[in-house]
């Protein structure tokens, strides 16, 4: 009978959740697992049937009335059956069974907990828990008395009642017991892999002083702690003056309140390395378990860790939406328009498409996905996110997505992303022989990504030339709608070559970076963004050291500096006039149009809508000569530093590798595969730019001509219509006949947004109905770490730049530390001016890195609330290559 009803020793490892229930099923394979779980044996839930089948009639007749509309007719029959239970005896060889694996198990005088465990409960179908009853600190003469007590809580008033509900009768039910070791906490704590109120993917603890009932029944202060992706650890640390224990002079009391000494009630319970310990476990048992997990544990007094408890929250997965703006913050930062988030919808729809069909995911597929498609970016507060679900669920349509996920996540700058549901790794040999086929055609499409690019870029060039300065205005409304959808379906045909780019650039870097850790195991950290300077000219260089040119010819008009100098930035379209007129010459008129019409599209948050083109405000382009112009920058010089920042690092490289000339040949041969797609991707990304820039002339065309027909009130409205509004009042799929309605709500809420959420967060179930909040995390004063993207020290005045729209440049921007928020490619001419870039997003290959890499600067990226961290105009000092900044002076007076 012993070897039927009590599972101990060498059985716990092959136990059965249908014997013991899930609670003891999964503590069995944690300890399986070599996780820290005090002893335990097991009666199964035919010990519980032994003793409940001798009771089935009195039971019955005792259930057989219950109303259960009525609480009172049903604590009525509870305490009648809990009764039957308390009176009737264990069977004589039963009990001798239990007792005899007591002594087997656990040394004379131990204090066991003996714990109740319903088969159902703590599923994922049924996670009901709580309903049965547990009893600590129980010797042994007591055992036999608890294990019965743990039976009859089947029986309880809410077991009942939980069970009516569900459609199943009261005597459906199986009750094991789990009989372990008291571990004698001092510090106890409950682990939730996610967030149970969001579903986020981070490590939520609450702890307290004592043992865990004390935690888990709210009956002491409770400390909180929340990790990040990035490791940082926020806190709410609660006053506790209480905590549950064992009171020797009390044994039979069991967990009785005790206070907790003055000098600990108002310290955090866990200390960093224990809650970063505990983070870990935490996620090895998710993994074990594959679902978010609940844990219960506690640290005795020695400092050893025990685990009692695991079961899963109750967190419907699929209905869980986690938001990241790292990098397409750098596209579209801050708060934007509805005209630009449905644009920018429809662009990563068409281009994702595009992307997938050349990768060989059939039509099939891509319909099923469509829906994905559309959600890959959601609005949150004005803001653009990107939905990971959305883009995990996608790119696992593509069956070598596992390979390239890890260099895919950082060049996102996800990296540390919470696990998405299936989004795997690969893994058995099989597997891999179904990616041959895969890997095969990405081989061929990585042969020929070059002249793909090359060929790419003469195309769009060939389709963009005759449309760069077109007056729109004197087209028909429905002749510009037609010309746009005609370009639109071009690009959904060609673009998704450009995102092949971007994961050949990602896993290239991501390859090169290994090698070179491997290789040159002591190297400098800045050594491959230095190596990357150098390259052939690309579109984004090309239009920086166009302005330089402009401010370089300018220098040779007096007049016209002095004229800029006279005016604010307002007023700079007046002197804009006049180099129209031709007051400072027509050499410098005709260059500056040179300029507009090849470069035009290139400026400050160049793809919004509600932000016009350098080519719609030209006056913008004269300011930023004027700048460049009153500083000593030029052509010549900025070459110069570049050409001897790449000759620096391929000497060291070639000193590194000296004598392994296999391993010197092989890194030279992916840099220069790495510098040409890098020259590629700035290329596409200008493509880009022109491509929302034709959007952007379309439109405002449009918006002119509803203003002119009184149907908005000022062209600018339009930006707050969504794009399907806007044509659909032309082409009569629209669903408003009042337009200025919208917008002006629409303006409202973008006027109002004022509320930046978290760059990472979750929600679960209806989003609007989550406000994410964020944490900050603690930090060393004056020491701020981020990403070290572009080598090197600087030391000089912070200038926090929030909108460089509002930042009046001048010769006193010359050597500050530029601290923003995020870049894009129009804040280079303002980054060219700084000794130093700090921003708060970002990653190793974003626009700032690359750009801080390409001229020199000082860059660090990725350091969260730089721009509220760090006090505006206080004397700071970057370390470009290890990601610090040091507030050296907060003091110091505003430049």
């Amino acid at each position: 009978m012993r070897r039927q009803y009590i599972v101990t020793g060498h059985r716990m490892r092959s136990v059965r959740a249908d014997e013991v229930g899930q609670k003891l099923a999964r503590l069995a394979r944690l300890a399986a697992e070599g996780l820290p779980v005090p002893p335990f044996f097991a009666l199964t839930a035919g010990c519980f049937r032994v003793v409940a089948d001798a009771l089935r009639d009195p039971i019955e007749r005792e259930l057989r009335s219950v109303d259960f509309t009525d609480p009172a007719s049903v604590e009525r029959a509870s305490d009648a059956v809990r009764a039957l239970f308390g009176a009737a005896a264990v069977p004589p060889k039963v009990a001798h069974d239990i007792l005899a694996a007591f002594d087997d198990a656990f040394a004379p005088g131990t204090l066991v907990a003996v714990r109740a465990s319903t088969i159902s409960e703590d599923s994922t179908q049924d996670a009901f828990a709580g309903m049965s009853d547990s009893f600590l600190y129980v010797p042994r003469e007591l055992l036999l008395e608890r294990i019965r007590g743990c039976w009859t809580s089947a029986f309880n008033a809410e077991s009942l009642l939980y069970r009516h509900v569900q459609g199943l009768g009261p005597l459906e039910v199986d009750v094991a017991v789990g009989v372990q070791q008291m571990a004698l906490g001092e510090r106890s704590f409950v682990v939730f892999t996610c967030d149970p109120r969001t579903g986020a993917a981070q490590c939520v603890i609450a702890a307290g002083y004592g043992i865990g009932e004390g935690v888990v029944q709210e009956r002491v202060g409770v400390d909180h702690y929340f990790l990040a992706a990035d490791g940082g650890i926020g806190t709410r640390i609660a006053d506790k003056p209480e905590r549950l224990g064992f009171s020797a002079a009390r044994p039979e009391a069991g967990p009785v309140a005790l206070p907790v000494p003055e000098e600990l009630r108002g310290r955090p319970v866990l200390t960093d390395d224990e809650i970063r310990q505990l983070d870990g476990v935490g996620r090895r048992i998710e993994r074990i378990f594959g679902v978010p997990q609940d844990i219960e544990g506690t640290f005795t007094a020695d400092g050893a860790l025990h685990l009692v408890q695991s079961r899963p929250i109750t967190v419907d997965l699929s209905l869980r939406r986690q938001w990241s703006s790292a990098n397409v913050t750098e596209s579209f930062p801050g708060v934007t328009t509805a005209l630009t988030y449905t644009f920018a919808q429809k662009f990563y729809s068409t281009i994702f498409h595009d992307l997938y069909r050349r990768l060989g995911v059939d039509a099939r597929t891509l319909r099923r996905n469509r829906r994905h498609l559309e959600r890959m970016i959601g609005w949150h507060h004005g803001r653009i996110y990107y939905e990971l679900g959305a883009w995990y669920h996608l790119h696992q349509q593509l069956a070598v997505f596992p390979l390239f996920r890890a260099s895919w996540e950082q060049m996102m700058g996800i990296s540390g992303a919470p696990p998405v549901p299936g989004a795997g790794r690969p893994g058995s040999r099989s597997a891999m022989l179904r990616l041959a086929l895969p890997l095969c055609r990405v081989a061929v499409r990585f042969a020929r990504h070059d002249r793909a690019m090359r060929r790419f870029e003469a195309w769009w060039e060939s389709l963009i030339s005759p449309l760069r300065s077109r007056d729109w205005s004197a087209v028909d409304p429905l002749a510009r709608i037609q010309a746009f959808h005609e370009v639109w379906a071009a690009v959904g045909e060609e673009w998704g070559v450009t995102l092949i780019n971007d994961s050949v650039l990602s896993t290239t870097a991501a390859v090169t970076e290994r090698l070179l850790r491997r290789w040159v195991p002591g190297r400098d950290q800045a050594l491959l963004s230095d190596l990357l300077c150098g390259d052939e000219e690309n579109h984004s260089t090309a239009i920086v050291l166009s302005v330089v040119r402009l401010a370089e010819r300018a220098r040779s008009c007096p007049s016209l500096l002095e004229a800029l100098a006279a005016r604010d930035g307002r007023d700079v379209r007046e002197v804009w006039q006049a180099v129209e007129r031709g007051e400072f010459g027509g050499e410098l008129l005709e260059q500056l149009r040179a300029h507009l019409h090849r470069y035009g599209d290139r400026g400050l948050q160049e793809l919004k809508m509600e932000q016009p083109t350098v080519r719609q405000a030209p006056w913008e382009l004269l300011r930023l000569v004027g700048d460049y112009a009153r500083s000593d920058l030029g052509v010549a010089e900025l070459q110069q530093r570049e050409r001897l920042i790449r000759a620096e690092a391929e000497r060291r490289l070639t000193d590194a590798l000296r004598g392994r000339p296999v391993q010197l040949t092989v890194v030279r041969l992916l840099l220069a595969k790495l510098r040409q797609y890098v020259r590629h991707r700035e290329n596409s990304r200008y493509c880009r730019s022109e491509l929302f820039g034709l959007a952007k002339a379309v439109f405002t065309s449009l918006g002119e001509e509803l203003a002119a027909r009184g149907v908005l009130r000022g062209a600018d409205d339009v930006v707050h219509l969504t794009q399907d509004e806007l044509f659909g009042y032309f082409d009569g799929t629209g669903t408003s006949e009042e337009p200025q309605a919208v917008a002006d709500a629409r303006r409202a809420e973008f006027e109002a947004a004022d509320e930046e959420p978290p760059m990472r967060f979750t929600t679960l179930g209806p989003v609007r109905h989550t406000r994410p909040t964020a944490w900050q995390p603690a930090s060393v004063p004056g020491v701020l770490r981020g990403l070290g993207s572009s080598g090197g020290t600087a030391r000089g005045i912070a200038r926090i730049v929030l909108d460089p729209r509002t930042h009046v440049t001048g010769p006193s921007d010359e050597g500050l530390i530029l601290v923003a928020r995020e870049t894009d490619p129009g804040w280079l001419f303002l980054m060219l001016r700084a000794a130093g870039i700090v921003v708060e997003r970002g990653t190793m290959l974003s626009h700032t890195a690359i750009t801080g890499r390409k001229f020199g600067i000082p860059t660090i990226v990725a350091l969260p609330g730089a721009t509220t961290a760090i006090p505006d105009g206080a004397l700071v000092e970057i370390d470009g290559t290890r990601g610090l900044v040091t507030v050296l002076d907060g003091e110091t007076e505003r430049a």
